[in-house]
């Protein structure tokens, strides 16, 4: 080998001793800096099931994706159901061998994002990975819970009518075990089932709504034919939306099993239209969602009428008695501890008084309670004077003519809750 030959070769060895410690560096800090899809795990369940398996029955979970449950903007608050569903996966995924999950919004708003995902291992998998396989399901199917949950709906409005019928002609496709579960608030704002302007308390009501469901044909009695169905979370919406109390949570889940056991063959059976809660979950987290505003129905918030029999006011006065002041604060810090839309006190006056003078008074009175109570820290009041009451609420016939009059001189203070208790 000449002179040259050695020091090209020389020089070719010294550049590979250089350069390649270089690449394989890069090569894996780019390595080190990828994060892999920690779901990938959970990729063999979205592939069709294989001949040998055994796929009996199917289950379809449905997300409500709307502002009223998901919040409108990423600080709203929105309700998380993808952890605590996890826990609940193997009992509604029990006896199907296949799922599909969906989010929806208002008509004709519904996406799948995952269609036909097997629940159970293959027949082909080992001993092994028939365990872990099994031991993946609800964690997996609970994931693609939090994929919905981030779907941004297309328009605003929730009409779960719709997209429970949507769901029943997937499950109608399916043979065996046949169940559907439902994740909502159930505060539905459009289609046969719309609540805004709800009193959510009347039972005539429940009946007036299913009945106008089966007139325009939005829900029959074979809608949910053959279908194990479960109502979960109906009430609980974004802690900046309206919240329904105790009270009114009951009602929207008895209007929502009337309305499932109507779309149920008689006679029902007794698993069919289950309606329950999740654990307490934590605020929604990802990526922020624009979600279109919905047109939320308004909770008829508490009213406090008590303030009419501890006499506020003596006969023909706005002056507050004294003995009316620890009703006030006791009404004021319940207030603060509320997000609440409006606060709206109405004075009254009782019929003794010259019609002139009425209006004038009734307002005083109600601009005096007004004044306290923004005095002890409650926002967003207004005052209006209603003149002569109607009558005592709630009198009974063994009060006193002057029990009467105390009643009758009296303020009613409505709340327009916003949000839950802080």
């Amino acid at each position: 080998m000449n002179t040259r030959s050695a020091a090209r070769k020389h020089g070719q060895a010294a550049w590979a001793l250089t350069v390649l410690p270089v690449l394989l560096a890069g090569l894996l800090t780019g390595c080190a800096d990828q994060d892999p899809d920690p779901w990938a795990r959970c990729n063999w369940m979205s592939k069709p099931p294989d001949s040998g398996a055994r796929r009996t029955g199917h289950t379809a979970i449905l997300v409500d994706v709307t502002a009223s449950v998901r919040g409108p903007k990423a600080e709203s608050g929105g309700v998380d159901q993808s952890e605590p569903a996890a826990q609940y996966m193997k009992k509604w995924l029990s006896g199907t061998g296949t799922m599909s999950v969906a989010a929806f919004g208002g008509t004709d708003d519904i996406r799948w994002v995952a269609e036909n995902w097997a629940t159970g291992p293959s027949a082909k998998d080992n001993e092994e990975n028939r365990k872990r396989r099994a031991e993946m399901v609800s964690e997996c199917a609970a994931h693609q819970v939090a994929e919905a949950q981030s779907v941004a709906p297309q328009s605003g409005g929730t009409d779960v009518l719709d997209a429970v019928r949507e769901a029943a002609v997937t499950l109608a496709e399916h043979k065996g075990t046949r169940r559907l579960v439902v994740l909502t608030d159930g505060l539905a704002t459009t289609g046969c089932a719309d609540l805004r302007g709800s009193t959510f308390k009347d039972p005539l009501e429940i009946d007036a709504i299913a009945q106008r469901c089966q007139d325009d044909q939005e829900l029959s009695s074979g809608t949910l034919a053959l279908i194990d169905t479960v109502l979960v979370d109906l009430g609980r919406s974004a802690r900046d939306q309206p919240q329904a109390n105790a009270a009114q949570t009951d009602w929207i889940g008895k209007l929502w099993k009337r309305l499932c056991q109507t779309a149920h063959p008689k006679p029902a059976r007794r698993e069919d239209c289950a309606v329950t809660a999740l654990p307490s979950t934590a605020p929604l987290g990802g990526e922020p969602v624009a979600r279109p505003d919905d047109p939320a129905p308004v909770f008829p918030g508490r009213t406090y009428t008590r303030a009419g029999a501890n006499a506020f006011f003596s006969p023909n006065s706005s002056a507050l008695l004294d003995n009316a002041l620890p009703e006030i604060t006791r009404i004021a810090v319940e207030l603060r501890n509320l997000d609440v839309a409006q606060v709206r006190v109405f004075g009254y006056v009782d019929p003794r008084g010259g019609s002139a003078n009425n209006r004038s008074l009734s307002q005083a009175r109600a601009d005096a309670v007004k004044s306290k109570l923004e005095e002890l820290g409650v926002k967003k009041v207004t005052a209006t004077g209603k003149g002569v009451a109607d009558g005592c609420p709630k009198a009974e016939t063994r009060l006193s003519t002057e029990q009467k009059l105390r009643c009758d001189r009296r303020v009613d203070i409505l709340v327009d809750q916003v949000g839950r208790d802080r």
